[in-house]
């Protein structure tokens, strides 16, 4: 029996094992969820303070009677809301299917229009998040509700015109962080035409979203905001900026663009503007994303955030004198337990000996501190602090015995010690508002930090704001300071022996560094940038200081860029300041105009409580009713051949709590004759860490083969000849199943199923061609009988490989599993897949070793089909020759037996080099297309045994199996990340000689 090909069968199973590789979501705890319903929300929660649960219900209905002017909609049934009380958690929800990245702040996802969060540090960003996310479910309400629209129409509308309202309809026209990127993008003129705002991801959909609809509602009116996304859900984008405003796209680009320039350059500093200082970095040794810096006690070494390396946000450590990066210190392919690091609103601190780096990471399902041991070049150990919810902005104080951070602890944050040698715990805030950013004075008696307290004799402009405070540590006494109202005043830096601290703030309307003197309370201002100091978020460190040393970190066109200058020339160049109001005018997107804004009016009072009947709260069971989470692969037709008419559809459909704990699947396909129905049917429970399920389907299996078969004339002559062998083997199947994951990267899995196998079988005699095979008609031949079995499988599995542009490009996978097959067969399989990645800027070497094989006495029955390596997913350039045509071997040819056996070994070593995609790293520039060129070499052995593996390059015993190889180039194609797919050309190599070269497509590429 040779095999030659096989055809796909066109269901998309959920696997009874998990996947083969990927990434884990492990649940590390069970949370006790309960129900709290108000008039147009369920809440699922797990928090035990009544009086926070209140104040969540509270800012839902808020929320929802804001933005039900806005749309002037209303929900039909209660809308659900997941809250989480830390990010740890809410990285393990199973309520959402896809990972959940540490930037992530909140999900809303369209069927069931959950609401899915954790609280944050501050109460305003969670108070934003919500907001914001309530937005996405009016939007879907929106799709799903109206009469001509579906769930798909939300893909007419682009990113920034869905994400760019969630923020408008949740800041409002005011917001120091969106203005400016609008002026740094101003100023460096690569402000992007909306249509260039569409198609490249380098523009932050977010930002400049934002931007666009305060424009509309300032120049339009808010009640175009309504009609413009309604008609972009039903037309797409831009023909609905015709159909409702009466413009193209071209010229509301420029509009927008003019009306941003006139409102947020006003002064002649905002273009003639000079840097303070100098830029850190060499040439060459930084990103787009340069965050989170950190000097060490002496300013000379720094360890900050960055993608320098193209694919991730990883911590690199680098000379402050030189600009020279020495080296990555951290990266989740070199510490692959570790789940993510917590780095976009926080930072890490130095020892004050500068031996240890200690900074913030997810482990388990907890925050932990991670301690980085500079000499030994590794962590060498981490701190998990018991009762707290979250920990950030770790702070070591300055004789080395104590951490300073804030703490999240049931929505509210604190500020913390850990004392090192005694492990104790000391809450220094106690809930007296969120508080966050803590930096220890010099003698060590004092902490600074960032506060929601007001300082005293504030006005409440009804915009949030932050304050600098100080605490004194022997008496516990806390200090406000009045800085600027309504501002964001945050990152305090004590400087000259703490009478001095620096902080940043929008109180002028941009964002610069100001100081003020603990003593006289005199405020100067240090810089004057029209675009500012930031990190990612509002609330990201963008400061660090040593002795007199100062390091921040600045938008400046288009990247987030670290530069170096001192105190002391800051101080000379400042000029004095004053206590006032923030410069509001200076902070708004758009100017004040005729038409009413109810958003700003809503923003304006959005502390006030809003009124609600008292009883409209109530508590509730939860009942764990299946609903429709995704529907897809849908489709049907009927199709004409050799084989006669036949059909083909399919259609999967997936359904789960409101929780994500239980999962149903079900599925069915048919492509061909009408016994080539399959179907599946599965469930899933993953309340645990360890997630089970059952599963039961009936799957038919087409393949094909080619045969060599003599016959005997009557005058006793034989001749041979080529079949053609066309099988359907039907599996009728019932498996349970569970996988165990340790952490992102690894788990183990295991299952026991009962299955039975049934054959049906043609054949096509006497083929000379492929044409043969596809013009000719079959007949019927006899099956061979079938069989049940037991199988009994486990593996481990193991992936941190980071992707590329359309293949990994780092790291590192490995699968090792067994099968036991039980009374039909007397057999097990052993299989080891194992893959590695060097990554080498931009380019990757990549060496791939698999084997599988078959052991047993069964392990060679004919109802089994032969292994076949000859498939372009294991060696490139053999799926089709004039070998297929001669089995005989000799020094000038390779018989097909070659490539087949029951145990097989493959070899691929890949150069991947990018081609089209971000200019960064790509020889062709392009934001639409990913693409990279593999050279590759492959190498397969086949045997069985009978037939044994000899070490030569040449055989001429049938009985002796030899390696085959190839080299090429492949041309790897990534689909939207849907699939990737290669076109490749190949050089097959084998019996000591190159043959022609054969064009051929890889459908499972990117291994």
């Amino acid at each position: 029996m040779i095999v030659l090909t096989v055809a796909l069968w066109g269901i998309m199973m959920l696997s009874a094992n998990a996947q083969y590789f990927g990434t884990n979501k492990p649940i590390y705890k069970q949370l006790n969820y309960e129900l709290y319903q108000t008039p147009h929300f369920e809440i699922y929660h797990y928090l035990t303070d009544s009086i926070l649960l209140n104040q969540m219900a509270a800012d839902c209905e808020k929320w929802y009677f804001y933005h039900s002017g806005v749309f002037a909609e209303t929900f039909k049934r209660r809308n659900p809301v997941i809250v989480y009380t830390n990010h740890a958690d809410f990285q393990q929800t199973t309520a959402i299917m896809s990972q959940i990245d540490v930037g992530v702040g909140g999900v809303t996802e369209g069927l069931k229009r959950r609401v899915v969060f954790p609280l944050a540090f501050t109460q305003q960003e969670t108070d934003h998040v919500l907001g914001h996310e309530l937005v996405h479910a009016f939007q879907y309400h929106i799709i799903t509700e109206s009469e001509n629209l579906s769930l798909g129409a939300i893909q007419n509308i682009p990113l920034w015109m869905i994400e760019g309202m969630a923020e408008y309809l949740s800041i409002g026209s005011v917001s120091s962080h969106t203005a400016l990127w609008m002026r740094d993008a101003l100023i460096s003129r690569n402000f992007p035409s909306l249509e260039k705002l569409t198609f490249n991801p380098t523009y932050s959909p977010y930002r400049f979203g934002h931007a666009f609809w305060a424009y509309i509602a300032a120049t339009y009116g808010e009640q175009y905001i309504n009609r413009l996304f309604r008609e972009t859900a039903n037309k797409g984008f831009p023909a609905s900026i015709g159909e409702v405003l009466g413009i193209s796209s071209d010229s509301l680009s420029k509009n927008w663009e003019s009306a941003l320039r006139k409102q947020l350059l006003t002064r002649q500093a905002d273009t003639t503007f000079s840097i303070v200082g100098e830029r850190l970095l060499a040439k060459g040794e930084s990103g787009r994303y340069n965050l989170a810096p950190s000097l060490s006690p002496d300013g000379q070494h720094i360890i900050f955030m960055s993608e320098r390396d193209l694919f991730s946000l990883d911590l690199f450590l680098a000379n402050v004198k030189t600009g020279k990066v020495m080296r990555r210190i951290f990266t989740a392919t070199r510490y692959d337990h570790i789940d993510a690091l917590n780095m976009l609103q926080t930072s890490g601190t130095w020892s004050p000996d500068g031996r240890t780096f200690t900074f913030v990471g997810f482990v388990k399902g907890k925050t932990v501190l991670l301690c980085y041991n500079i000499d030994k070049d590794k962590i060498d150990h981490q701190i998990e602090i018991p009762d707290i919810d979250a920990i950030g902005y770790p702070a070591w104080s300055p004789d080395g015995t104590t951490i300073a951070f804030a703490g999240l602890h049931q929505g509210v944050s604190d500020l913390y010690l850990w004392h090192v040698n005694n492990r104790q715990l000391t809450n220094l805030t106690l809930g007296r508002g969120s508080c966050i950013m803590p930096a220890w004075s010099a003698d060590g008696n004092r902490l600074f930090f960032t506060t929601e307290m007001p300082a005293p004799g504030q006005i409440n402009v009804g915009f949030p704001y932050t304050n600098i405070a100080t605490i004194d540590l022997k008496y516990g006494q806390i200090t406000v300071y009045k800085t600027f109202d309504g501002a964001r005043n945050v990152n305090p830096l004590p400087m000259n022996g703490g009478h001095d601290v620096v902080f940043l703030s929008d109180g002028d309307g941009r964002r610069n560094l100001f100081s003020i003197n603990t003593q006289s309370r005199a405020l100067r201002q240090l810089t004057d940038y029209p675009t500012g100091i930031c990190g990612a978020t509002e609330f990201s460190p963008a400061l660090t200081t040593a002795g007199d040393t100062l390091v921040y970190c600045m938008l400046w066109d288009g990247r987030f860029t670290l530069f170096k200058t001192t105190y002391n020339r800051l101080a000379q160049m400042s000029v004095a300041s004053t206590p006032a109001t923030t410069n509001y005018k200076d902070l708004r997107l758009m100017p004040y105009t005729q038409h009413l804004s109810q958003v700003e009016n809503n923003l304006y009072f959005r502390n006030r409580p809003h009124h609600l009947v008292p009883d409209s709260f109530s508590i509730a069971p939860i009942r764990r009713h299946f609903k429709l989470d995704y529907l897809g692969n849908v489709s049907a037709g009927v199709m004409a051949g050799r084989f006669g008419t036949g059909m083909a559809g399919s259609v999967e459909a997936l359904f789960s709590d409101i929780l994500g704990q239980h999962m149903l699947y079900s599925g069915v396909s048919i492509n061909g004759e009408i016994y080539d129905f399959g179907g599946q049917v599965a469930y899933v429970n993953q309340q645990s860490r360890l997630k089970k399920g059952v599963s039961l389907s009936h799957i038919p299996y087409p393949t094909a083969s080619l045969t060599y078969e003599t016959e005997t004339a009557d005058d006793g002559t034989q001749t041979k000849s080529l079949s053609y062998l066309f099988r359907r083997t039907f599996e009728d199947k019932l498996s349970l199943f569970a996988f165990y994951p340790f952490s992102r990267t690894r788990r183990v899995e295991s299952g026991i199923a009962w299955a039975w196998y049934s054959y049906r079988d043609e054949k096509i005699k006497n083929v000379t061609s492929y044409n043969d095979i596809y013009y000719s008609k079959t007949e019927p031949v006899e099956s061979p009988p079938g069989f049940r079995v037991a199988i009994l499988d486990a593996a481990i599995v193991i992936d941190n490989a980071k992707m590329g542009l359309a293949s990994p490009n780092e790291g590192r996978r490995l699968r090792i599993q067994t099968e036991r097959y039980l009374f039909g067969l007397d057999m097990q399989t052993f299989s080891v897949d194992y893959r590695q990645y060097w990554f080498l800027n931009p380019s990757c070497i990549a060496l791939r070793t698999y084997h599988y094989g078959r052991y047993g006495s069964d392990s060679q029955d004919k109802r089994l089909m032969n292994l076949y390596m000859g498939y372009p997913w294991y060696l490139r350039g053999y799926e089709s020759g004039s070998y297929y045509n001669n089995d005989d071997i000799d020094q000038q040819s390779v018989g097909i037996s070659q490539l087949l056996g029951s145990r097989i070994l493959v070899t691929n070593a890949e150069w991947r080099v990018p081609f089209t995609g971000p200019p960064e790293v790509s020889v062709v520039r392009s934001y639409s297309l990913y693409s990279e060129l593999a050279f590759f070499v492959d190498a397969g052995l086949a045997w069985n045994r009978t037939a044994h593996p000899i070490w030569s390059l040449t055989t001429n015993d049938p009985q002796k199996r030899v390696p085959v190889f190839s080299t090429g180039l492949g041309y790897r194609i990534n689909l939207y990340g849907l699939l990737v797919v290669e076109p490749y050309f190949a050089f097959p190599f084998y019996q000591k000689e190159f043959r022609e070269g054969r064009f051929g497509v890889n459908l499972f590429s990117g291994w």
